[in-house]
């Protein structure tokens, strides 16, 4: 971002605060009616009556054999160790139950949602009651058995990305409000608000809506092939999206002082490479153009297709896309930031749980995990990893949150933050799924 872009910024309080106390990073909402709009994630949708009664759709009314407790489950005190070869499975449907042993008629430990991701232990299928049940742990090390499912509702578990893999990028889109948290040292800890690549995957925050009225939850959704190329038409090829440039507020000669109040810039970053080009537009402020500033046709003009792309599901309509709804955003890549160790002990009402002795899923101690950025240290880990290393966290009492998310509720499909103690002090951390393309990246 520009210097002229960060100064407009300074003169425009926002509505939601990052505040860095010690290395713990604490968010604030701090004024109703102006929300953050670059942190929202999906609602989890679904079928559930294509699931069978009394092994995977929760009742409508629940009952005491048919429903999970309310209660999260308790972390084990120690992990549970996996085989490497393990597979990693994601639910299809809500609703789906983890039972005590493979029958329909064993109890009921929990219900998965859309989405969730487990690990399938050992051997397996076991055939039963008419299903073949897969034996997995859960992010809570929770371990139960699962009905596979089959037929026009099924399959209820597929099979997620064990790799990396990157798509070419056509556009990147994100909006910030003054002085967001996006960014730690000068490397973005939270996805975009929208990635589309050349394979016409297109990953936003599930929900959407201005004011981030959506679920703190990723999704991804193919474009069919008219859709794709709607988009490249009435996106792509906008006349202010084709040169890089910054587009900001122009005071208006002789004008009044304007008001006070928040200002929110939008970012389009399009291309790859020497090709790439990068605009930001300062948001369009309605009736206070003409008065205090130089109405600007460009701003006005992105300012709408930021509205359109925070809620591009409906803008775009049903025909535009290959599926039918969209899937929670799991990566196959995860960008995980340390912020830099702190003697101190942790200010009070931060929780920093000890990690000392932990068994990570990776090469080395954690606070010597990735490379120094600055103070801090930024690497990445796969999905296994990442799994295995929220799993290890809830294990040992560490708080993997994330905004809009019920407390010890673990996922990912959005990013999480949290801090932990070690042998050299405690630290903050933030896990990111990276998009499609590969962004973020540790070098900003």
């Amino acid at each position: 971002m520009t210097t002229r872009l960060r100064d407009q910024l300074r003169r425009h309080p926002r509505a939601v605060t990052a505040v860095v106390a010690g290395g713990a990073v604490v968010l604030l909402a701090v004024a109703v009616g102006l929300a953050i709009a670059v942190l929202r994630a999906p609602q989890a949708t679904g079928d559930a009556s294509a699931v069978p009664s009394g092994s995977a759709s929760p009742s409508s009314s629940p009952t005491s054999d048919a429903s999970p407790s309310s209660t999260p489950p308790k972390p084990s005190a120690s992990p549970i160790p996996y085989a490497a070869g393990d597979p990693l499975m994601q639910v299809t449907v809500n609703g789906l139950r983890m039972r005590a042993s493979p029958s329909t008629s064993a109890d009921i430990l929990r219900s998965l949602d859309r989405g969730e991701v487990v690990r399938l232990r050992g051997g397996g299928p076991v055939d039963a009651d008419g299903y073949a049940w897969h034996e997995v742990v859960d992010l809570d090390s929770q371990i139960g058995w699962i009905a596979l499912g089959s037929g026009v509702s099924g399959p209820w578990l597929e099979a997620v990305p064990a790799q990396p893999a990157t798509s070419t990028l056509l556009l990147r889109y994100q909006r910030d409000c003054d002085v967001s948290p996006r960014e730690m040292g000068g490397v973005p800890v939270w996805p975009p608000d929208l990635t589309l690549t050349a394979d016409g995957r297109l990953v936003t925050w599930g929900g959407g809506g201005r004011l981030g009225t959506g679920t703190f939850r990723l999704v991804v959704r193919q474009l069919s092939p008219s859709g794709l190329a709607r988009f490249q038409r009435d996106v792509l090829d906008l006349p202010a999206l084709q040169a890089s440039a910054d587009y900001v507020l122009e005071r208006i000669s002789g004008s009044p002082e304007p008001p006070g109040h928040g200002v929110c810039v939008s970012g389009f970053t399009l291309g790859e490479g020497t090709a790439r080009v990068e605009v930001t537009a300062v948001g369009w402020l309605g009736q206070e153009e003409g008065v205090y500033w130089i109405p600007s046709p460009e701003r006005r003009a992105l300012d709408e297709l930021a509205a359109h792309l925070e809620e591009v599901e409906v803008w775009l309509g049903a025909a535009a896309w290959s599926e039918p709804i969209a899937r929670p955003y799991v990566s196959s890549s995860y960008l995980l930031w340390l912020e830099p160790p702190n003697d101190p002990p942790p200010p009070s009402g931060v929780s920093a749980p000890s990690v000392i002795g932990a068994a990570w899923p990776f090469d080395g101690p954690i606070d010597q995990f990735g490379e120094p950025v600055g103070q801090a240290r930024c690497g990445y880990l796969d999905l296994a990893q990442a799994f295995e290393t929220l799993r290890l966290m809830r294990s040992l009492g560490v708080e993997a949150m994330a905004l809009g998310d019920a407390p010890g509720q673990v996922a990912l499909d959005g990013q999480r933050y949290g801090n932990f103690t070690t042998e050299v002090g405690w630290f903050s951390f933030w896990l990111t799924p990276r998009s499609p393309d590969g962004y973020p990246g540790c070098a900003g």
